[in-house]
């Protein structure tokens, strides 16, 4: 019997050196999730209705990247295949359909902004105060939960269009 418990214990302390669910970040995948769940609520132009829905993520988070990647292997948006994008920095050569500029890369929001006005891009970022400064959605914690403000001047100068559904669910800012 002893001799059992010894051998668990050693299998149980093997497994967990190999970070079962060690690192996993439970606030990606509520990103990720919201982020999908943002495909349903707006309406992109036309000429975004074909081709890839494209998902660019500037910044690091690893663990969002897996969340989406893992997620773009199995959902579509619509009829559209997702791909994630992911560069250290924003360098304006995509065209995506969602830009998220995680907090390192919220210094370039302006120049998001000025490169995707009008074109059907939904700027998300993760920064006090982005979605007064031209963000259309920005991740927010409130009471220890996550949530997203929402500007509809961002969005329709992005030129996108928001259910009403949508903006009974987030924080609006305008």
């Amino acid at each position: 019997m002893v001799r059992l418990i010894k051998y668990v214990l050693v299998l149980v302390v093997v497994l967990a050196g190999f970070g079962f669910k060690q690192n996993y970040d439970t606030n990606a995948k509520i990103k990720a999730v919201y982020i999908y769940n943002f495909t349903r609520y707006f309406e992109w132009p036309d000429a975004k209705k074909s081709g890839n829905f494209q998902i660019h993520i500037v910044g690091t988070n690893v663990s969002l990247l897996k969340e989406l990647n893992d997620m773009a292997a199995k959902k579509k948006v619509g009829t559209q295949s997702i791909e994630v994008l992911n560069t250290p920095a924003f360098d304006g050569k995509s065209k995506p359909h969602m830009l998220f500029l995680l907090p390192e890369a919220s210094k370039s929001l302006s120049d998001a902004i000025s490169k995707f006005k009008g074109k059907g891009t939904l700027i998300i970022t993760e920064k006090e105060g982005a979605a007064k400064t031209g963000a259309a959605i920005n991740f927010v914690i409130v009471e220890n939960k996550q949530k997203f403000e929402f500007s509809k001047i961002s969005t329709n100068k992005a030129g996108l269009k928001a259910s009403e559904d949508f903006k009974t669910l987030a924080i609006a800012v305008d």
